[in-house]
């Protein structure tokens, strides 16, 4: 009965102390999405000059800047590696994820006959490594390069 009354006297601090504790802390922050990563050391590149065949960290030409961006959050997988902008259209193709339409945040987009690559950040608009003097910029997915839009390529992340 003693160590009852004991147990009793101990328990009903910590449990008002765990509880108060609980009820202060808040909620808990939401993890971070696949996309959020992506766009976050996308947006990091802005004004990063463009160089021919440079992939980062202070320089890099459209597929340089996709692969970097990717492989930076561990996510190069899905996006097939470093290569062209062929190879990626091509790659992604052979999966089935390539469409004219629909696109989410974190897509890849091609421009051209293979001429350019970029991130699809939304808002009818792309992140992507341009030919100097403009370097890492956002742009119009539609209208703004000089060569029109072919394809968005379908990357299997979480948004």
């Amino acid at each position: 009965m003693l160590l009852a009354r004991a147990v009793a006297r101990i328990s009903l601090p910590i449990t008002l102390l765990i509880g108060l504790t609980l009820a202060t802390a808040g909620p808990a922050a939401a993890a971070e999405t696949d996309y959020q990563k992506v766009f976050s050391v996308a947006k990091a590149q802005l004004g990063d000059p463009w160089k021919h065949y440079a992939k980062g960290p202070h320089k890099f030409d459209c597929v340089g800047f996709v692969w970097y961006v990717y492989a930076q959050n561990g996510l190069k997988d899905r996006i097939g590696g470093y290569r062209g902008v062929k190879s990626y259209y091509n790659w992604f193709r052979s999966r089935g994820l390539v469409s004219k339409t629909n696109p989410k945040v974190g897509d890849l987009i091609v421009w051209g006959r293979f001429k350019h690559i970029g991130i699809y950040i939304g808002d009818g608009k792309a992140i992507s490594a341009l030919v100097n003097p403009y370097g890492v910029k956002i742009h119009k997915v539609k209208g703004y390069l000089n060569v029109g839009f072919k394809a968005y390529l379908h990357v299997k992340i979480n948004r």
